[in-house]
């Protein structure tokens, strides 16, 4: 008797929920009529559309493939609750100071919790805490841009590896400060002078176990996150919540979820072991929809 990919089966899983998305490309989501079979969590329970491997009460999140091999983690994250507004942290004609530079188009709104029309949450962390068991992970050879323009970072959350390049660059006629609060790394403190395209040179030698506040001593509303890694399994959420993690090793993965509202807006952990389990081949695409209480809301 042939096996229902499309069978309902429940899963426990704590304080997360998954709803239905198409996921193609680079993180893209699309519907129509070749979209993949997908995972839904709701609260404490799950909705698993594909075949799923069960033993006991467990419910692992898999595609189908064969053994060895790697696959694609594809997904989003969605705030379920009412959506917050956007303060405004400067604003034009306000304050005279560099006001011919920041906030030169109108105004600028806090990053801190910025979520889409459709309920997507930009600036989610999604990654492991560890490299998988016999993993070793190459020295990226591509550089990394952290950029400011307006008196604002234009990345304001970015997952690096441990000895990749960032370069620290500045958009702005004006001179901007970075400064990083690591927990394992030496902090990098220095400005950045006005115009600068060359830029500096930004390279963490240490994996760090939760993401780190970058501020411009300069502005006090101009803040990023930045994590780095001893492995390439780590993603940030886009404007509309959506993520990628490719060529994951076939096998059972936990991961981790932080967002610099969680825990009383001190920063933290939305989720420490959302469980996923890669066979090879398409991953079934999932929409993690977070409870507005674990933002503060």
């Amino acid at each position: 008797m042939k096996t229902n990919i499309f069978k309902k089966t429940l899963l426990t899983l704590s304080g997360i929920a998954l709803v239905s998305a198409s996921v193609t490309g680079c993180g893209k989501l699309e519907s129509g009529a070749h979209a993949e079979p997908t995972v839904r969590l709701k609260s404490a329970e799950a909705v698993v559309a594909a075949a799923p491997s069960v033993s006991g009460e467990k419910v692992e999140v898999a595609a189908g493939g064969e053994k060895g091999g790697t696959g694609s983690l594809v997904g989003r994250v969605t705030l379920k609750g009412n959506k917050p507004t956007q303060t405004v942290v400067f604003e034009k004609g306000k304050s005279t100071k560099d006001g011919s530079v920041c906030a030169a188009d109108g105004a600028i709104l806090s990053e801190e919790l910025i979520v889409g029309g459709d309920g997507g949450v930009a600036n989610v962390f999604v990654f492991l805490d560890k490299a998988p068991a016999g993993f070793n992970a190459e020295k990226p050879s591509a550089n990394l841009a952290f950029d400011q323009k307006g008196c604002v970072f234009t990345t304001h959350a970015m997952v690096c590896q441990v000895g990749q390049t960032i370069k620290v660059l500045s958009d702005d006629d004006l001179a901007h400060n970075t400064h990083t609060f690591p927990g394992r790394n030496d902090p990098f403190n220095s400005t950045i002078k006005p115009k600068d395209r060359d830029g500096l040179d930004l390279v963490y030698k240490k994996a760090e176990k939760n993401p780190f506040p970058v501020k411009c001593d300069l502005h006090a509303w101009m803040i990023a996150y930045h994590l780095p890694l001893d492995h390439p399994f780590g993603a940030v959420s886009g404007k509309d919540g959506k993520f990628e993690i490719k060529n994951l090793p076939t096998g059972t993965h936990e991961f981790r979820l932080w967002h610099e509202r969680a825990e009383g807006g001190k920063g933290g952990f939305l989720e420490r072991k959302l469980k996923v389990t890669i066979k090879g081949g398409e991953q079934p695409p999932i929409e993690i929809a977070v409870e507005a209480a674990k933002f503060g809301l």
